[in-house]
């Protein structure tokens, strides 16, 4: 396993690549996280994109979420077919962005339930320019799951 330094000023401690604080230190790195986020909601979530935010937190949302984790039996799609393994979904992603499609946010073909860290590697691809394709992805996993699980109660 490759092995990095705490990033934790002066620490010398090692860490698995994927981690940045030690044990002694991972309790500084959570506080450091919790103020970047509590910065992040003020100057982006609560301001810029507030009208996004409120969206989340409506029971609207909410049902949908509950609706995608029955039809999708609680799995995230692009482990299933990607990585050909189970992973519990943890976030659902809209395929067409809120910002772009404001329409279609409770529109169940525009939704895929995805692991945080495959959420983050689909944001990742649009922010690079690469949307187009990964969209494309997207649906034709949901299309392969409508195919394979969509008339049986799926």
């Amino acid at each position: 396993m490759i092995k990095h330094f705490c990033a934790y000023r002066g620490c010398n401690n090692l860490v698995d690549a994927g981690s940045r604080y030690c044990a002694s230190h991972s309790e500084y790195g959570t506080k450091k996280e919790q103020e970047r986020q509590r910065r992040y909601d003020h100057s982006v979530r609560l301001t810029r994109d507030a009208e996004y935010h409120g969206f989340y937190l409506l029971s609207e949302w909410d049902r949908m979420k509950l609706f995608i984790r029955g039809k999708y039996r609680g799995l995230c799609l692009w482990s299933y077919y990607q990585e050909q393994s189970i992973a519990e979904l943890e976030e659902v992603h809209h395929i067409e962005p809120l910002r772009i499609a404001w329409e279609k946010r409770l529109t169940i073909g525009n939704l895929i339930p995805l692991t945080h860290e495959f959420h983050m590697m689909v944001e990742a691809e649009y922010k690079k320019g690469n949307m187009p394709a990964m969209q494309r992805e997207l649906w034709r996993l949901l299309d392969r799951w409508e195919r394979e699980f969509g008339g049986r109660g799926g």
